[in-house]
């Protein structure tokens, strides 16, 4: 007997796995450079629905991010920690970390985001 209780589940296995593949077909993702003695950056922009734009930050270990996304139906995934986030936290133990934004779930638009990366 099969388990209909849980297509929402299989919905977003779905959209991990075209972030997944998105952000391992990138060849170049873009940099984020913090200001002199800031600890905050935003990121605003534009993902369409077949589609993960990909990002990395360099940081020293030991430190704390702290990521937030606002939007419509947008999330972020960070590789090898987490996927299909709005805000996530964490503390650093390597120095490159690379993550993606995409759409939660596949629309017919593309919807505009604003990420903002914290790290102290």
């Amino acid at each position: 007997m099969t388990n209909m209780k849980t297509p929402g589940a299989l919905v977003l296995l779905c959209a991990i796995l075209m972030l997944v593949t998105a952000t391992a077909q990138a060849d170049n993702c873009e940099r984020i450079q913090f200001q002199s003695g800031q600890n905050t950056h935003s990121v605003e922009g534009i993902i369409s629905p077949d589609s993960a734009l990909c990002y990395e930050i360099t940081v020293g270990a030991g430190k704390t991010v702290d990521m937030a996304i606002s939007g419509v139906n947008v999330i972020f995934s960070i590789d090898g920690i987490t996927d299909a986030q709005d805000i996530y936290r964490f503390t650093t133990d390597k120095e490159i970390y690379t993550f993606s934004v995409g759409q939660l779930f596949r629309s017919v638009t593309d919807q505009p985001f604003t990420l903002v990366i914290s790290v102290w």
